[in-house]
């Protein structure tokens, strides 16, 4: 007989459970993640877990803590009154982040480093970044390298806003143990922000990042669905026919309450980057007319139903999604009615959510790979360079601007015949009789960097490094460019 999921609240808290006895596992959800951080503390959440999982040290049974874009998840596996315990001492240690020593945050900055040095060091936008920019659910695609600046007070903080009775959730696997005694501080109301896409026409990124990758928009509910065909179809067309890759990865992230984004990662050698992009967007413009192959509706729905299989017992993670999806106010499709949608799919429907979505196509593609006219001409795409240094023109009097501009504090370059400048709105750097400008405005974060150079990212997620050192009066340079922007926006980043 299947399980019936049980909702009760302990303290205030949400608490998921089943009636199973013997060993489970017991997590304590919070509903913040990257997707709630500002460029400024980017990494902060994931710092925090760290934290917490250091004040509770010893823990002898299984345990961990996860961050993603919606939530921040400690979880324990084995006997009820053991989990109980553990997740009594991350509630108590909530509450308690000013007693942390600046050796216990040195440490934990020291992990972080050592489990992904990349993000640690490196601002990466990617697929989320690319439509949302900065804030929102973009914040989940983009490094972390302030997280090296991080203090004890900002954690503290972090934690009193987010971190209460009514931003958390509990899901157990058994009944919740009578020792189960959650003290976290009481609810406070938790601003949410409303992400709206920056991107609104199908468009070709112009990448950092290797290889290819796509990006719709797609209803929620369909996601899954929509997922699992066009992975098949895309198989199919570009690795068994053509040889051209081997994988397609596909992501889901929820957006909103009715919508998700949809991405693809394919792996072709930089040989057959610009082919597989041709044949990429041409399998997705014919299966948008032509309909997906019965194949691909038949493989989706044999893959949804060997997922669905439960017997008699409810998975961990359904019970985690239920949880984090009444903190976001989301609904959770039950089991019985995903199998129903399954086995109802049609090609005809598919097809039709595929159409829909086509307007939000978001293309990236390594910037290293050169374009020819012809091929660009036939793309059907807006090609975006994504550069945070944009070419300047001043079509009503670009040569009056100059002159303005050349009033203002201006450097040389130590090895080549170009000038950097700065004006109270904008940096300037001319070469070649060319200019390229950032908007002062327009940047987010300024990274100050132990080796001396300056990280600027701009509110989209793009990003320059700029090397004061390879430029004549570098300590007036870098203090000046300092000086431009507010103090909370300037953070240490470490040397990359």
């Amino acid at each position: 007989m299947m399980q019936s999921v049980k909702l009760t609240s302990h303290k205030g808290i949400s608490s998921y459970w089943l009636d199973r006895k013997g060993l489970c596992t017991g997590t304590l959800i919070f509903g913040v993640g990257m997707r709630n951080e500002p460029p400024t503390l980017a990494g902060i959440t994931h710092l925090l877990e760290h934290l917490l999982l250091r004040m509770v040290q010893p823990v002898t049974v299984p345990h961990g803590g996860m961050v993603n874009a919606d939530s921040l998840q400690f979880y324990a596996s084995g006997q009820p009154e053991d989990v109980a315990g553990f997740l009594n001492e991350i509630a108590a240690a909530a509450s308690t982040l000013e007693a942390l020593t600046e050796e216990d945050l040195a440490l934990e900055k020291a992990v972080l480093e050592a489990e992904d040095s990349h993000k640690f060091r490196t601002v990466s936008a990617g697929l989320l970044t690319y439509r949302y920019g900065t804030n929102g659910v973009g914040a989940a695609h983009f490094g972390a390298p302030a997280t090296a600046s991080l203090t004890t007070a900002e954690t503290s903080e972090w934690a009193g806003r987010w971190l209460t009775s009514g931003n958390a959730a509990l899901t157990f696997t058994g009944p919740l143990p009578v020792s189960l005694d959650l003290c976290l501080p009481p609810a406070k109301p938790v601003k949410r922000a409303q992400d709206s896409p920056l991107i609104k026409a199908p468009t070709l990124i112009m990448s950092r990042k290797q290889g290819i990758a796509l990006s719709l928009l797609v209803p929620s509910h369909d996601a899954r669905f929509l997922g699992e065909a066009l992975q098949y179809e895309l198989l199919v067309r570009l690795r068994h026919s053509r040889g051209l890759i081997y994988s397609v990865e596909n992501f889901t992230t929820p957006i909103d309450a009715h919508q998700s984004q949809l991405d693809f990662i394919l792996d072709p050698l930089r040989a057959n980057i610009v082919l597989v992009l041709r044949e990429v967007l041409e399998a997705l413009h014919g299966i948008a007319e032509a309909g997906f192959s019965e194949n691909a509706v038949q493989s989706t729905r044999h893959a949804l139903l060997s997922e669905l299989g439960w017997d008699d017992f409810v998975p961990q993670d359904y019970l985690d999604q239920l949880a984090i999806d009444a903190l976001l106010n989301r609904t959770t499709a039950d089991r019985q009615e995903l199998l129903d949608r399954a086995a109802a799919m049609s090609s005809a429907e598919l097809t039709k959510i595929l159409k829909g979505s086509m307007a939000s196509l978001i293309v990236a593609l390594d910037k290293s790979v050169k374009l020819s006219k012809k091929v660009g001409e036939k793309l059907a795409l807006t090609i975006d360079g994504y550069e945070i240094w944009q070419r300047h023109h001043d079509p009503e009097n670009h040569h009056g601007a100059e002159e303005r501009d050349a009033e203002y504090p201006t450097w040389r370059h130590k090895s080549s015949d170009a000038t950097l400048s700065l004006t109270p709105t904008r940096l300037l750097w001319r070469d070649s009789g060319k200019t390229k400008v950032i908007s002062l405005a327009d940047v987010v974060v300024v990274g100050h960097r132990s080796c001396g150079c300056i990280s600027l990212m701009d509110r989209r997620g793009r990003s320059s490094e700029l090397s004061v050192d390879d430029w004549k009066a570098s300590k007036k340079l870098r203090r000046k460019l300092l000086g431009a922007f507010p103090p909370e926006n300037i953070r240490s980043f470490p040397e990359d």
